[in-house]
């Protein structure tokens, strides 16, 4: 079937020049929800305000041209108001005094709108509000009815129904009535025409897209040169060549990584100025605390955003003004973000190549415990990591518990000690192999790396480094005779495990502060330790059984207290009468009084060699 119509119509009435447009609320509830998602709920409110403003301004002009009096032109204006499809109703109370040239003397109208098109649209497209919503209708009933009186009048609505009040009530006054009473929103009144407003809103469009443009620029830059592998000075250098700020790149301790745009002694200057900033107004925040931020002293004004590697911060990255006011730092932000971005990209290059290579030095360890290597293999190797493995050495073996913690944390524990080891003997110069074995760390250290020291203050050190960091962690180090022989290394990761077992109250045990206990293990007489602890012990001797081993605790710390109740008493956590009843029990055990001075002795010098053995467990 193929139908043709052809139909040609024409309106002889309709305005070319200044035609009305029909169309449905909704239409306007969609622009609406548009402008507010294009150029915010705030702008929106002049932008309306205007576009209301101008149709009530036409509308009075054209009722002027037929009607005079200005009771009717009021009288009018609603009515105007509802054929306009904006409101279905109104009630409107208007109150006004002229002087003898008919300009006005007082004014006030109030009112209300029946059903406004407004609220409905506002409701419906993006919920309640918090404010009033009816600002074409507020431009409406301006527009008109200063253009009515040929004075500047203004409306306000002070109830709404598009924010969840009852009805949508306004008040309309002279403009220089709302000034004399601070009316707060009067600056949407004064705002730009919607074509002002549009210009302005192209132009804003048109400086974020030279923004992004600068910033995709800035961005090429820098991937690039990570790409070429630079390292963080040749970035930091790049980076201000093209910004012209001073750049500094910090450690989470404000020592200094990289600089450009600042000489050496002033950078010196601007850096005593933030500590002091900091231990006045931040005497509890650490450099490692900072976020974003911006700190303003009377010798600079510094952007700070931090380098976050693995969620880790690892350093700052900061602009510098000096003697520079501006009123705005977004911009500066943004290239800042993507100049940490790319010192978090180096920082974990350098990051994972330091670890790969101190984990490679530990497998290397390992292999040296196990006997795998002969000695001019173990020596060539050695050179390879920078050590003169045929010099004399310490072993040292680090046991670390984390108290309340679950599996995961403690895998995550264990992880983060191992890279805090690493970096403390990193920044300390010292070259050694670090490596795991039974949940444990081991240390190889020559003595060339002690030269200067101690390897009993080596490790103190380190460990009160552990508990500054980690205060709810448990760090104990035991540490072997000197050695000579490379291929008895394993010899010496015994002594220094020894060493460990007995730590206790003190956290870093060398072997040789066994004394006769050392000596003993030391001479392999391991058979002959067990034969007398069995001899001596008696029943005592069952490792196995958990309330033995009790009792062996409390025997061990009552010796080692040298028969102290109260002392043994707090150690142990007991009563008194219980740690009574304790020892008793392990007299009747042993037939033997444990004050006698040889007997505890020789007891003591057995439990010791026990727990050095592996025997049983102090803790």
């Amino acid at each position: 079937m193929r139908i043709q119509l052809s139909e040609e119509s024409h309106s002889h009435e309709l305005t070319v020049d200044d035609r009305k447009i029909i169309t449905a609320s909704s239409a306007l509830g969609i622009l609406r929800q548009q402008l507010v998602k294009n150029i915010g709920i705030e702008r929106i409110k002049g932008f309306l305000f205007h576009f209301g403003w101008e149709m009530g301004e036409k509308d009075a002009k054209e009722a002027m041209q037929t009607e005079t009096s200005l009771k009717a032109l009021i009288k009018y204006g609603p009515i105007l108001h509802i054929e306009n499809g904006h409101i279905r109703g109104s009630q409107h109370d208007c109150t006004f005094e002229l002087d003898d040239q008919g300009k006005i003397k007082s004014f006030f109208s109030t009112g209300t709108w029946v059903d406004s098109y407004e609220a409905e649209e506002h409701i419906k497209q993006l919920g309640i509000s918090k404010t009033h919503v009816c600002h074409t209708l507020v431009g409406y009933a301006s527009g008109f009815m200063s253009t009515v009186f040929e004075e500047r009048l203004l409306a306000k609505e002070v109830t709404c129904v598009g924010k969840g009040d009852s009805e949508c009530r306004w008040i309309i006054k002279r403009q220089i009535e709302w000034e004399a009473d601070n009316e707060e929103d009067l600056h949407y009144y004064n705002e730009t025409p919607i074509v002002k407003e549009l210009e302005y809103t192209y132009d804003q469009l048109l400086e974020q897209k030279t923004v992004v443009t600068r910033l995709a620029n800035f961005q090429q830059k820098l991937t690039e040169a990570i790409i070429n592998g630079s390292n963080l000075q040749t970035i930091v250098d790049k980076v201000f060549g093209m910004v012209q700020i001073p750049i500094i790149i910090e450690g989470t301790d404000l020592q200094t990584i990289a600089c450009s745009g600042v000489s050496e002694e002033r950078y010196l200057e601007l850096k005593a100025d933030l500590e002091q900033y900091l231990e006045e107004h931040a005497p509890k925040e650490k450099a490692s605390k900072f976020r974003k931020k911006t700190i303003k002293t009377d010798a600079q004004e510094r952007l700070i955003t931090p380098i976050l590697v693995q969620k880790e911060v690892l350093g700052h990255c900061s602009f510098i003004f000096e003697n520079t006011q501006r009123e705005q730092h977004k911009e500066d932000y943004l290239l800042l973000d993507r100049l940490a971005n790319a010192a978090s990209l180096v920082l974990l290059n350098e990051k994972t190549k330091f670890e790969s290579f101190e984990r490679m030095k530990g497998n290397f360890l390992e292999q040296i415990i196990d006997g795998k290597l002969s000695e001019s293999e173990i020596i060539k190797r050695g050179k390879y990591t920078g050590l003169d493995l045929g010099q004399p050495f310490y072993f040292a073996v680090m046991e670390y518990k984390k108290s309340q913690s679950s599996i995961e944390e403690e895998f995550l524990f264990q992880e983060q000690i191992f890279e805090t080891t690493f970096r403390y003997f990193n920044n300390k110069k010292h070259n050694l192999l670090i490596g795991q074995r039974d949940g444990n760390i081991l240390f190889f250290i020559t003595k060339e790396t002690v030269k200067n020291s101690t390897i009993e203050r080596v490790m103190k050190e380190f460990h009160g480094n552990l508990m500054k960091k980690y205060p709810k962690g448990d760090f104990k180090f035991g540490i072997s005779n000197v050695g000579e022989d490379i291929k008895k290394v394993s010899k010496h990761y015994e002594e220094a495990t020894m060493a460990l077992r007995l730590a206790n109250r003190k956290k870093v045990v060398p072997f040789r502060s066994l004394g006769i206990v050392g000596v003993l293990l030391n001479s392999q007489n391991i058979s002959g330790i067990r034969l007398l602890a069995e001899q001596e012990l008696g029943p005592l001797y069952n490792t196995k059984d958990l309330k033995t081993i009790e009792l062996l605790k409390t025997l061990y710390n009552f010796l080692l207290n040298g028969g102290k109740l109260e002392q043994t008493m707090n150690d142990l956590a007991l009563s008194m009468s219980g740690l009574r009843h304790r020892i008793n029990k392990i007299e009747s055990m042993l037939e033997k009084d444990l004050r006698d001075p040889d007997e505890a002795h020789q007891l003591l010098l057995i439990l010791k060699s026990l727990i050095a053995l592996g025997e049983f467990d102090i803790e």
